[in-house]
């Protein structure tokens, strides 16, 4: 499997600084309208997660884990985290993003965010 680059883009207001994820034709801080487009940096922290039983068409496990983690330049990102038990997560760790196949759809792969925590 070839590993491809984290496929986000983020916008960072040029007036006040706060980072969006997704766009929004506002700043949510100050109403500004011109942002910069940046790319999440380094590892992330970790913010919420939650564990998914009930899966759409495609997924061959029987549970995931999802999460929002925030990486080092303040961009947040919802993705699928790699764990067997809940007990291997907490809040706050650090996470190693990546980014691959999650589902397969229709004998085709769908690619997303993921997170393997780093112990």
């Amino acid at each position: 499997m070839m590993k491809q680059q984290i496929n986000i883009v983020a916008y960072q207001c040029k007036a006040c600084g706060k980072v969006h994820f997704p766009f929004h034709d506002r700043c949510l801080s100050c109403k500004g309208r011109e942002f910069d487009e940046i790319k999440p940096q380094g590892n992330a922290k970790l913010i919420t997660f939650s564990q998914i039983f009930n899966l759409p068409w495609g997924f061959d496990n029987r549970f995931i884990f999802v999460g929002v983690a925030e990486f080092e330049n303040g961009v947040k990102a919802m993705g699928q985290i790699t764990a067997n038990d809940p007990g291997e997560l907490k809040l706050g760790m650090t996470v190693k993003p990546t980014w691959g196949v999650v589902r397969v759809i229709g004998g085709e792969d769908v690619y997303g965010l993921i997170y393997k925590p780093i112990q």
